[in-house]
């Protein structure tokens, strides 16, 4: 008996042995053609990127956030280590933030009024403590338009946003350390992990 498969007729004995190594990936818990089967090496490199979308689904930003260098040839070196998960956490923490007041800023550089360009005085940054890591932001000075009296000639757009200089989420976290142990051994935890 022969099957017709992808233009070319399979007899009965190549599709056996074809179900013989169907059914051996499946026992290796790895359910898909041998064809897409990868060759596996003992040593990898691991490239994670942040993609961000736009809201109707389009790539708008691919950032590399981190490459590991990973061997499997011994436990020290199987999944990520803790130096590699904190630094992978603060990267991706790092531009993530920095997307979102990126995001954020973009919106006010426009008058809410009269929808005019506002110039900018100045540039300082300010930095924000999360609980992976502090991030040094950049904080633009603009200026107020003309076309409705304020009180102020200038603004920083991201005084409305940032409200504090630290996360909220971190401050819950030294609370509750700090009601522990002692607030110096909870600040230096904190600052380790």
């Amino acid at each position: 008996m022969s099957i017709l498969r992808k233009g070319r007729y399979v007899t009965g004995i190549e599709s056996r042995e074809m179900l013989g190594m169907m059914e051996q990936l499946r026992y290796n818990g790895l359910d898909h053609l041998p064809a897409t089967r990868t060759r596996r090496i003992s040593h990898m490199r691991v490239k994670l990127q942040l993609v961000l979308c736009s809201d109707a689904g389009q790539e708008e930003t691919v950032t590399e956030v981190i490459t590991l260098n990973k061997n499997n040839q011994c436990i020290e070196h199987l999944g990520l280590t803790l130096a590699e998960a904190k630094q992978l956490l603060s990267t991706l923490q790092r531009h993530l933030l920095q997307h979102q007041v990126d995001t954020f800023l973009d919106s006010r550089f426009t008058c809410p009024d009269c929808g005019a360009l506002l110039k900018v005085k100045a540039h300082t940054s300010r930095s924000f403590r999360t609980l992976f890591g502090t991030c040094t932001l950049d904080s633009p000075r603009l200026e107020h338009c003309d076309c409705t009296r304020r009180k102020t000639v200038s603004f920083r757009p991201l005084s409305a946003l940032l409200t504090e200089s630290v996360a909220p989420e971190l401050l819950y976290m030294e609370a509750k350390w700090s009601s522990l142990v002692s607030y110096g051994r909870s600040l230096e935890a904190l600052k380790e992990g």
